[in-house]
């Protein structure tokens, strides 16, 4: 077989297989990038230095962002006036209420991403007949042993960027693009999600039909070269 009947196959043969390695060049769509960033303690406060982190892990600490709360969560606004206070609340219909009332979720508040670590309180004052909502400091040691997250429980991506830094996905993971704290080797690590498109928007149909002209282009040329090649 000459050189140029060799290329030949090469092409071909690498046609052929383009279901096996198109997928891998991820030219469409989005990558899903899971970066990490330790949660520091100093002071009796928290911060989370990370450029790529906007939303807070709502079910975890609550207003924790960088985004302006007014237009993402504006009960974040609301709360902040409660630090270190209490506000009694009448609700219409309610004049008497029985047992202890639940703690709104998430139990701990901090915000932005710096600053002093708050826990929520509800109590129901039975001689006024209202609820009373309030804000308490507490710890952040203690509010991030509470909250923290056990990475071996966690996708195999979070290990990946704990270990790592940084791990990518082509599918995203679930609860885990408003960033998440976990406890790993003795800190406080938030893994938080940061997408990159690739180069094309994502088109999958189109990205088949380009394999199957590929494969038949590629089966034309073995072919060609077989019949050269028996021909010679």
């Amino acid at each position: 077989m000459d050189t140029r009947s060799r290329v030949r196959l090469a092409i071909a043969l690498l046609l052929v297989a383009a279901p096996l390695w198109g997928p891998a060049l991820d030219v469409t769509g989005s990558d899903y990038v899971y970066r990490t960033a330790e949660v520091e303690v100093d002071g009796g406060e928290i911060a989370v230095d990370a450029p790529g982190f906007w939303a807070g892990p709502t079910d975890q600490i609550a207003c924790l962002s960088a985004l302006a709360t007014a237009d993402q969560d504006p009960g974040c606004y609301l709360q902040s006036r409660l630090r270190d206070g209490d506000v009694s609340v009448d609700y219409p219909g309610i004049e008497a209420f029985n047992g202890d009332p639940t703690t709104p979720r998430p139990r701990y508040v901090v915000f932005g991403t710096a600053g002093p670590v708050y826990e929520r309180t509800l109590t129901y004052d039975h001689a006024n007949g209202s609820f009373v909502y309030g804000l308490d400091r507490v710890d952040p040691e203690t509010a991030l042993g509470d909250v923290a997250l056990d990475p071996e429980r966690a996708p195999s991506a979070v290990g990946e960027a704990l270990d790592t830094g940084e791990a990518r996905r082509n599918e995203p993971l679930d609860r885990v693009d408003s960033g998440r704290i976990y406890s790993h080797e003795g800190e406080y690590v938030l893994v938080y999600e940061d997408r990159v498109s690739g180069p094309l928007t994502a088109q999958p149909v189109t990205e088949r039909v380009f394999e199957v002209a590929a494969v038949l282009l590629g089966a034309l040329l073995l072919f060609r070269v077989g019949r050269d090649t028996a021909a010679a």
